[in-house]
């Protein structure tokens, strides 16, 4: 009998709270694990994205010419996109180590949901930007037959089939990051009603216990 704890017998039946609250529906598994994929393809196209762009800038510094402000934010807001990618993929990861049972990792954080929207909203805009930019320069010019002056312009037949390709990967990583933003604007909303709710019962049980 020493064994067990104080005023428990054998054949009690202790049953514990979950250690997480109200367990995930497979529902929403399914949909943190849809964002977690989501946020590797992100960390991708992005990487990719300051190879494509990155190479013009490469070549503009070995021949120790002026940079071109186009490739220079196109470079900036994949390396911007990339880095946040990565802290979404690593950092849940660091925080279930850390504390056993942590689900969600820094998007299941109500504090923290508002101030990731924004930051995501505007990457949403750089994206929205880039894809402007460059669609107008490339989207429907094709290499074959082009004039010397629109060489001159745009580039060789290789980058402007380089820079076409380019331009349909920011529309992937701009539909990728509108989702993601979406998903935390939602999880916002969600927290923000949940809370209200909390609110509410608590102030009438508190109005319940002073009737007494």
């Amino acid at each position: 009998m020493s064994s067990y704890p104080p005023g428990v017998t054998p054949g009690t039946d202790m049953r514990y709270p979950p250690q997480n609250g109200t367990p995930q529906s497979k529902r929403a598994k399914f949909a943190e694990m849809l964002i977690s994929a989501m946020r590797f393809f992100q960390f991708v196209f992005g990487l990719t994205v300051i190879g494509l762009y990155g190479k013009d800038v490469h070549h503009d510094h070995a021949d120790k010419n002026e940079w071109n402000s186009k490739w220079v934010y196109a470079v900036i807001t994949a390396f911007l996109a990339t880095c946040t990618a990565i802290v979404h993929m690593v950092i849940p990861f660091l925080m279930r180590r850390t504390s056993r049972g942590a689900s969600g990792g820094m998007t299941s954080r109500p504090a923290l949901l508002l101030p990731q929207f924004v930051w995501e909203f505007v990457l949403c805009i750089l994206w929205l930007t880039l894809f402007g930019i460059f669609g107008k320069l490339y989207i429907g010019v094709h290499a074959d037959g082009d004039s010397k002056k629109q060489e001159s312009t745009l580039g060789d037949a290789s980058k402007i089939n380089r820079m076409r390709h380019a331009c349909w990967i920011d529309l992937i990583n701009l539909l990728m990051w509108v989702a993601t933003s979406s998903w935390i604007l939602l999880k916002w909303l969600k927290a923000r009603r949940d809370g209200g709710a909390a609110t509410v019962v608590d102030a009438e049980k508190g109005e319940e216990g002073a009737s007494f």
